[in-house]
């Protein structure tokens, strides 16, 4: 992944800040979904957004400012304390450097309205069959923007199985499908800025 000019005064200063500021407080998942490696920012070079464009998106784990395809697959990734996690790319453009906090969220896809309500009388499914696993899951990270520019920003987010995650007779899991959601709000300031986009997490 092409990250340049890897900032490493993000995490304990950040946060050190964000909590004397009583505006963002991150403490440890109480799940022991701890372990994934720390967020990591880094300056990128490019123009700024032009009128209309995003900038704020996510953007392709291979690094630049290819935005992340819609519908794309995410690889879970197991951390050594037991938790699962799933690692995202992060672009955005800042007029003036400062301390952002970034909430995500991974909230699965909703059921289909449309969709006809199961027969009582139906008979059980067979468990052997795949099974769409539901996660959902969430991470507040402190970042570091760059002054007048881009940031490209690695994050974890922190993923739970609600429901089902059974593998099939081969062994396998099915990907789970739902909504990234980013939420960027600046330490000293009350304005936010937001991106979402429909995915998949590959197990």
């Amino acid at each position: 992944m092409r990250l340049l000019k890897l900032r490493t005064s993000v995490a304990l200063t950040a946060l050190l800040g964000l909590c004397s500021m009583g505006t963002f407080c991150i403490w440890p998942d109480p799940g022991g979904n701890n372990g994934p490696p720390d967020p990591s920012t880094a300056c990128a070079d490019g123009e700024p957004p032009a009128a209309g464009a995003a900038g704020l998106f996510f953007s392709d784990p291979k690094g630049g400012a290819t935005p992340l395809a819609e519908d794309a697959s995410l690889p879970i990734e197991y951390g050594p304390q037991g938790g699962q996690h799933v690692m995202v790319a992060i672009r955005h453009h800042t007029r003036g450097g400062g301390v952002w906090a970034y909430r995500l969220a991974f909230e699965p896809e909703a059921a289909d309205p449309a969709a006809p309500e199961p027969d009582p009388a139906a008979p059980e499914p067979d468990p052997a069959a795949p099974r769409r696993p539901v996660l959902e899951g969430s991470n507040t990270v402190p970042v570091n923007a760059c002054a007048s520019g881009w940031t490209e920003t690695i994050a974890p987010v922190f993923l739970n199985f609600r429901d089902g995650g059974q593998a099939d007779a081969a062994g396998e899991i099915p990907a789970a499908r739902g909504v990234l959601r980013l939420v960027a709000t600046p330490r000293d300031a009350g304005e936010k800025v937001s991106a979402e986009i429909p995915l998949q997490i590959a197990m």
